[in-house]
């Protein structure tokens, strides 16, 4: 739990100092026009000095410039997306003279825009029907959603004709849950929308209006709340209205006819990739009566696939599948149940994953698997806020049999699901705690890394795919059996700064057979996406928060910065810190002639952070270094229920020239103790019945501690020792003596030594290290026994 947490800040660090760190709250337009050129305004804090924008599209599809300086809040670009660039959602970051923003999501549209006027001038307001703004079909309408707002809009439509709504506001990575709510010109109800599962808590539908003329559409979030920050695309015009397809997955470079259940003409024809850096990706979608596409998920897999033939609602109706493959189907009426058939050998191993809520689907699946004789082996649903997913083993060989059913026994065009069965295999899954760095020339900063491994021990090698000449890492190989590395991340002298997009890519071998991962990130969207309840109790992640878009968590955002003006290291390590009490630990500095400006230092990670409701258990106090003083002396003081463990803490060191903030981070562990240990000298002892020995218990007290310990010694048996043992302040270790009983029994028996003291306010326990004692036969006696 404490690495858990230690990376997490560890991840916001590195970028700067929180009271610094460059911060984008919205993106506006939040929508892009491709084949044009946009003007966007990123609008946030502490973005004075702006110089670029990292954006996640893919190749040499855009360009962005920036239009004009800066300001605190604010950062205008232009920017040009090829007319061939893909719609869907992507994320893009601000680099500054300091470092990198969070991520922010924007989308790549076709739809000509339209800004909401009271966006631009409040003076303009569209809060009443009577005040609607006026939109030509088709357009996508940017707006903003303020507190208690609502956003009327008025359009002209035939007698019959279709039109499609979707708002993207919440997959923009903020809280806004939007409903739409249709009116005549006259102010009468027409339809209302709320949520469509897929889009988190976005919509996408469609509407046949029966009267001609002109229509209005109010835009606000179901709870009166908002944001300026909270902005929006309304699309609206003749476009598919589909979130899933079936199936939804092919091999990479395969032409696949493709059915899209919540859409008229039958399946299409669908081109996969050839090469890409995630599974998943976007894909447009457009008929021959619409006037603009719309985008869906789909990914790609090299496992062979099979969709339901219906009727398959019992096992001897099962569709017959190839295993390993992908299994496809939908839930087309209330209560249905999808049976697949496969033939599998005794000790098969198979992992089988669902894929519903990733795919843009509604359905929540139950599987159940059967065995050649028709029992029961297996009913597994979520696994936590993912869909089902379970590893299988096959008792025997035979025909076994896998029931699908939708939890709630819901139905309908969006209940699509994909089961992916695949042998279970060695493997190695890479993550990355930090999304994005900020390095200064000549340097480095930490760069995390978690691997977690199946059926695999090996060592793993690193390299990093995209990083240009003058970039690399310095630790390129986690060991052998190792599950994390606290690498780094440096760049040459020589190195031109800018902004750059890398992967960290793990290789291995085993049995001959190549295992590969990249390391994923979960960027931070969102200023604030977690919380505490009143108690304590956390608030998860949002469902915008957890599933970003795919071309957002496969890589690593980096800018590199001017050459820093110092430099610093941690002497140490691992620091030990005695519980209750406080230590040191020396930080030594490094400047380039000239320079003289403070470098301040911020200590975060692990119980250095609040812990839901309760403080920070252990507190830094250090200095900041200057010319006289570079070998800054750092201080850690541990509280109350302070945890006893390792804890990764990072380091940050801050300094400003010339306007520029300029942060370097390092990180140490700290290891909690207990103050003291108390052993035994020797450790070990063997005996006779009735002898008598004498034997020192040693304090091994931790510096600053030095105060007086009482053991409890425990009894054992035919051993006299005594009941109490003190050990005096100051003293590092007192002799006791021991008397083995003349009918002592042959065996080996342990002393445990547990020990107390009061360390200022705090009662302070340890169990030390139990002393052994082995009582061996007499020698007549073990002649006599062996007679």
């Amino acid at each position: 739990m404490q690495r858990s947490l230690a990376c997490s800040v560890l991840a916001v660090t590195l970028a700067s100092t929180a009271s610094a760190q460059v911060f984008i709250e919205s993106v506006f337009p939040p929508s892009i026009q491709r084949g044009e050129v946009n003007r966007v305004t990123v609008l946030g804090a502490n973005m004075l000095g702006a110089t670029h924008l990292w954006l996640t599209l893919p190749g040499q599809t855009f360009e962005a410039k920036q239009v004009t300086d800066s300001t605190t809040t604010a950062a205008t670009f232009e920017i040009e997306v090829a007319a061939d660039a893909p719609l869907g959602l992507y994320g893009l970051r601000l680099a500054t003279r300091d470092g990198l923003s969070n991520a922010h999501i924007f989308a790549i549209d076709q739809l000509r825009p339209v800004a909401e006027n009271e966006s631009i001038d409040s003076a303009v307001p569209n809060n009443k029907r009577e005040q609607a703004q006026e939109v030509v079909l088709p357009a996508a309408v940017f707006g903003t959603c303020t507190d208690a707002d609502l956003d009327y809009f008025a359009f002209d439509v035939a007698a019959g004709e279709t039109v499609a709504f979707e708002v993207v506001g919440n997959r923009l990575g903020k809280a806004f849950d939007p409903v739409v709510t249709i009116f005549k010109g006259n102010g009468e109800f027409v339809a209302e929308h709320d949520n469509d599962v897929g889009l988190f808590f976005d919509c996408r539908f469609q509407h046949t209006f029966k009267d001609a003329g002109r229509h209005i559409i109010r835009v606000r979030d179901t709870r009166f709340l908002g944001s300026p920050n909270w902005t929006y695309a309304l699309r609206m015009g003749s476009f598919p209205v589909a979130r899933v397809a079936l199936p939804s997955t092919a091999s990479p470079g395969e032409q696949l006819l493709i059915d899209f259940p919540q859409t008229d003409g039958g399946p299409r024809e669908i081109a996969f990739p050839e090469a890409l850096t995630t599974d998943r990706f976007f894909v447009s979608l457009r008929g021959d009566n619409h006037n603009a596409p719309t985008w869906l998920p789909l990914s790609v897999s090299s496992l062979t696939n099979t969709v339901e033939a219906e009727p398959n609602d019992s096992p001897d109706e099962a569709t017959a599948a190839t295993i390993p493959g992908n299994l496809h189907g939908i839930m087309n009426r209330r209560g249905d149940g999808d049976f697949f058939a496969f033939d599998l050998k005794k000790s098969q191993r198979l992992e089988f994953r669902t894929d519903t809520r990733d795919s843009g689907s509604a359905a929540d699946l139950e599987l159940t698997l059967f065995g050649p004789d028709g029992k029961k082996l297996k009913t597994v649903d979520d696994v936590g806020f993912e869909d089902a997913t379970f590893d299988f083993s096959a008792p025997a060989d035979g025909r076994y049999t896998l029931k699908a059913v939708e939890v709630v026994r819901q139905h309908g065009p969006e209940y699509v699901y994909r089961i992916e069965v695949k042998e279970r295999q060695p493997g190695i899954t890479l993550t990355s705690e930090i999304g994005r760095i900020a390095i200064p020339q000549g340097t480095w900063q930490p760069l995390l890394l978690k691997l977690a491994r199946k059926d695999f021990n090996g060592e793993v090698k690193l390299e990093l795919v995209g990083a240009p000449e003058g970039m690399a890492l310095r630790e390129p190989v986690i060991g052998e059996g190792e599950g994390a590395l606290t690498g780094g991340l440096v760049v040459d002298e020589s190195m031109p700064a800018g902004i750059y997009t890398l992967q960290v890519v793990g290789t291995a071998t085993h049995n001959e057979k190549e295992l590969r991962s990249v390391a994923r990130t979960q960027p931070l969207i969102d200023r604030l996406p977690t919380g505490r309840g009143p108690h304590g109790e956390p608030f998860e992640l949002r469902e915008d928060q957890r599933r970003l878009p795919p071309s957002l968590t496969d890589r690593i955002a980096v800018v590199v910065l001017p050459k820093a003006p110092y430099d610093f290291e941690v002497k140490t390590e691992l620091v030990t810190l005695p519980r209750y009490l406080e230590t040191t630990f020396e930080v030594e500095t490094t400047r380039v002639a000239g320079f003289d400006a403070p470098i301040t230092f911020i200590a975060r990670g692990g119980e250095l952070e609040q812990n839901r409701l309760r403080k920070p258990s252990i507190v830094p106090e250090i200095p900041e270094a200057t010319p006289d003083s570079s070998l800054v002396v750092a201080r850690l003081r541990s509280g109350v229920n302070t945890t006893l463990a390792k804890q990764r803490i990072t380091l940050t060191g801050t300094t400003v020239l010339d306007g520029r903030t300029i942060n370097l981070t390092r990180t140490f562990e700290v290891e909690v103790k207990v103050a003291f240990a108390v052993t035994a000298e020797p450790k070990k002892l063997e005996l006779l019945p009735g002898d008598v020995a004498k034997v020192k218990l040693l304090a091994n007290r931790l510096a600053p501690y030095n105060g007086e310990l009482k053991i409890a010694p425990g009894q054992n048996e035919g051993i006299q020792f005594p009941e109490e043992v003190v050990i005096p302040d100051a003293t590092a270790d007192v002799e006791v003596q021991l008397t083995i009983a003349a009918d002592a029994k042959p065996g080996t028996y342990k002393i445990k030594l547990p020990t107390e003291t009061r360390i200022d306010k705090f009662y302070e326990s340890g169990e030390g290290e139990a002393l052994e004692i082995v009582v061996t036969e007499k020698k007549e006696e073990a002649k006599e026994a062996s007679e």
